[in-house]
């Protein structure tokens, strides 16, 4: 089995764990070879125009919005700090404090609100989907893959809601080899 080539070949994510995947994904880390094919790092998000890009395919930015690097620094540290919750199992509050999002009460509940420039507000998005996510307890399956030459975002399916690994059988079954080669062959008498 080959692992996705993009973030956006994952389905059947609830909706705004499906965006926080993406958006952590975009930072491509992997760089293993699987069945002859070698995966090689790349980030989504490399210019102004990338992130215009994104963020106009995730229906977070209408057409034409300008994009410049100060966005893009925005959009790496909210990525970077994503990246550094999902490693530690809870989104951190510093992701917030960057980003206006304001709690409105209405007859009809709370609602996150956000408000500044059109990028801005995109990337305030990512933020509110991450807040929710924490709320209703979908963060808690969000998970980094610790393998090294992974660390691949990836939503955990299992039951019990334990799994380590983005795949067992890939990176897990990598891991525990590199494991037993550097413990060396167990001596028998």
């Amino acid at each position: 089995m080959l692992p996705p080539a993009r973030p956006e070949e994952v389905t059947d994510l609830p909706a705004g764990i499906a965006l926080l995947h993406q958006f952590a994904n975009s930072e491509d880390l992997r760089s293993f070879v699987v069945h002859g094919r070698r995966l090689v790092a790349h980030d989504a998000l490399a210019t102004p125009g990338d992130l215009g890009r994104w963020l106009g395919e995730h229906d977070l930015l209408p057409p034409g919005q300008a994009v410049d690097e100060n966005h893009l620094a925005r959009a790496r540290a909210l990525r970077a700090a994503l990246r550094a919750a999902l490693r530690q199992d809870e989104p951190g509050g510093e992701v917030l404090r960057d980003f206006p999002v304001a709690v409105t009460l209405s007859g009809h509940g709370a609602e996150l609100v956000v408000s500044g420039d059109p990028v801005t507000t995109a990337l305030a998005r990512i933020v509110v989907a991450a807040v929710t996510a924490t709320a209703d307890g979908s963060w808690r399956r969000l998970r980094m893959c610790p393998a090294p030459d992974c660390q691949w975002v990836f939503y955990d399916r299992s039951r019990p809601g334990r799994a380590r690994w983005c795949s067992p059988r890939l990176c897990g079954n990598r891991m525990k080899t590199q494991a037993y080669r550097r413990r060396g062959p167990a001596e028998t008498p």
